[in-house]
């Protein structure tokens, strides 16, 4: 890992930000991995993007974050998600103890896109986001599901009174990134960005790192695209070219986990749960294009077992698009 001692503070900020918006819709799901509806179900985002530094305390509270200052703010992302927890069992509709919880969680979150360095091979960026939400039958996640599987005409997943009880939620997340680039021949480019995140509230906290390798062509024109908490760092951003661009990617991040109420159980009530392991990595795999003002990015994610008693791991297949509307 780059020492940050390393990161000279006389850097220029990038310049040529496009003004935006941009917006991303990001679609993860089970069936899209492992064709099975079990574990981590189903989350969905969208989030627009937008150059400027908001008029709120979130930078003053971003601040105290390393690295982090209140004129370094480069952009301003806003995301509303819901995410669906289920166990492997869905057809019965009594508790199954040894496995997950049912669970819903429902969130906006405000993220901020800092201190964006950038030289011909190196670029650097901080991210520092807070989300609320409520978990629990108020996220609608088990209408959400139950009209998903009426639409696919498959069978209904019958335990939804177990789910986690109703709980408000706040994540504090803090993201610092490191992209290295590397010319090759015919054209083409090579990366790798190894990273750092921390999260801290009742729904999750837990520290990690990883790192990402991309390869193909105009990867300086794209930093990586979205994912779902816990997930690789990403953003909706991207330079939009006439020409097409394209890179295949694959990555590796390992978190410890202290809390995590969609196994933990709620807060402050009785509830379902398990006994979660302390050490979830994941892997991750995919394919982006973007040309003009749109990109699109497939991926498939291996998330490591997550729960004493686990049968097997959660694999689920991503789908982000993202684009830019000019003003």
């Amino acid at each position: 890992m780059v020492s940050s001692s390393c990161l000279a503070e006389d850097h220029e900020p990038v310049s040529d930000i496009q003004q935006g918006p941009y917006w991303s819709i990001q679609l993860e799901n089970d069936f899209l991995g492992s064709r099975d509806d079990r574990f981590y179900s189903h989350g969905m985002e969208v989030s627009y993007l937008r150059p400027s530094t908001p008029d709120d305390r979130l930078p003053e509270l971003a601040q105290h974050m390393p690295f982090f200052k209140i004129g370094d703010v480069h952009a301003v992302q806003y995301t509303l998600g819901q995410n669906i927890f289920t166990p492997e069992d869905t057809e019965t509709a009594t508790l199954v103890k040894d496995d997950r919880p049912y669970a819903g969680w429902l969130y906006a979150s405000v993220e901020l896109l800092a201190r964006i360095v950038e030289e011909p091979s190196y670029r650097v960026v901080n991210m520092f986001g807070i989300t609320v939400g409520i978990v629990g039958p108020s996220s609608h996640a088990d209408d959400m599901q139950k009209g998903i599987h009426d639409v696919i005409h498959t069978d209904q997943p019958q335990g939804w009174d177990n789910q986690l009880k109703d709980e408000p939620g706040v994540v504090l997340t803090y993201v610092r990134s490191w992209q290295y680039f590397h010319n090759i021949p015919d054209s083409m480019e090579f990366d790798f960005t190894p990273h750092v995140v921390g999260t801290l509230g009742n729904i999750y906290t837990y520290g990690g790192g990883g790192i990402m390798f991309r390869w193909g062509r105009g990867l300086r024109n794209d930093f990586a695209p979205p994912n779902i908490r816990p997930g690789f760092p990403g953003i909706p951003y991207f330079k939009p070219t006439t020409t097409p661009n394209w890179y295949l990617f694959a990555g590796f991040e390992a978190q410890a986990i202290a809390r995590n109420i969609f196994l933990d159980g709620n807060s402050f009530k009785e509830s379902h749960s398990v006994d979660k392991k302390p050490l979830v990595a994941d892997f991750q795999f995919g394919f982006a294009f973007h040309i003009d003002s749109l990109r699109i990015a497939l991926s498939n994610v291996l998330r490591s077992r997550e729960f004493e008693g686990q049968p097997e791991s959660t694999q689920f297949g991503a789908i982000n698009i993202s684009f830019l509307l000019s003003d």
